[in-house]
């Protein structure tokens, strides 16, 4: 099977499994551009929900071309899906339009500035030697992995501020023990 159809297969599969499942769910395929890597991934969501869980069909099309059973890759795929849709914690949209609110959450995190460059013109970022400083916030963090958004030039110009207000405001954070 081709990646391509691996793609188109999957996205039914998956949505077949989780309604076998009793869990409904809305599927797209997309593009994810992340700092030093980017995939695509499959979006899987509650209906109507903002929030979904991305499940990376570029590492699991690399599998099925490994070898791993296609049958077995669904099932992982729909666990991970079914797990973000059910345990997920509640999201409010309104706090992430609202920037006093997710100045508590701001973190730094340092990249490599060559990897990304191209991600690099379109996220504010302060570059020292070979890396990039840029900014995050953090929604949720555990054991399983970091819930976050990268802060980009588009969210800035929303929030109605300037690139170096995130630095005065993640200095401000960690002096008073708040963000990342």
């Amino acid at each position: 099977m081709d990646y391509e159809k691996f793609k188109q297969d999957m996205e039914q599969d998956v949505l077949k499994n989780l309604a076998n499942r009793g869990i409904e769910a809305e599927t797209d395929v997309q593009h994810i551009d992340k700092l030093n890597d980017g995939y695509d991934a499959l979006t899987v969501k509650a209906p109507g929900s903002v929030i979904g869980v991305n499940i990376n069909l570029s590492s699991a099309f690399e599998a099925y071309e490994d070898g791993r059973d296609y049958i077995d890759i669904v099932e992982r795929a729909s666990d991970q899906a079914a797990k973000g849709i059910t345990q997920s914690k509640s999201f409010d949209i309104d706090k992430v339009n609202d920037y006093d609110q997710m100045k508590q959450t701001l973190s730094m995190e340092v990249v490599s500035a060559e990897r990304n460059a191209d991600m690099l013109e379109k996220v504010p970022h302060k570059n020292i030697e070979d890396m990039a400083v840029v900014y995050r916030f953090v929604l949720d963090a555990s054991d399983e992995g970091r819930a976050s958004i990268l802060v980009t030039n588009q969210l800035l110009d929303s929030y109605g501020i300037t690139a170096d207000s995130l630095l005065d405001d993640r200095g401000a954070a960690a002096v008073s023990g708040t963000g990342g």
